[in-house]
């Protein structure tokens, strides 16, 4: 899944600025990044006692010295027109950390994934 969200997110770009977007963390010098991980998968479909298939849930890390209105706007779209679905309830409130002077928002995603069963 990393390697998808990676091709999608690779040369992200809001209002003229390229976004890097890393793995659990970034340690780079933008002003402006985006981390993401997987926080959590649920079984969700189960035939004949078998897991057909199950949600996995990311955290979208949005850290930036300015207004991130945008950012979240355009990464909903990009993830949401390629099947994974927005969770407000598990999205965070508007942040900011006194020590970084960033700016930090939170969005989490779901997406469905079929377990892929040998044939024996």
């Amino acid at each position: 899944m990393n390697s998808l969200i990676e091709t999608l997110l690779q040369n992200f770009i809001v209002d003229g600025v390229e976004i890097p977007v890393k793995y659990l963390y970034y340690d780079g010098g933008n002003d402006v990044y985006i981390t993401y991980m997987q926080i959590d998968a649920d079984a969700s479909f189960s035939g004949d006692d078998e897991l057909l298939g199950y949600v996995d849930y990311y955290d979208f890390d949005i850290y930036y010295k300015g207004n991130y209105k945008n950012i979240v706007k355009e990464l909903r779209k990009i993830l949401e027109n390629n099947g994974f679905k927005w969770q407000p309830s598990r999205t965070s409130p508007d942040m900011y950390e006194l020590e970084t002077g960033y700016y930090h928002k939170t969005l989490n995603f779901a997406i469905l994934r079929e377990e892929i069963l040998g044939n024996g």
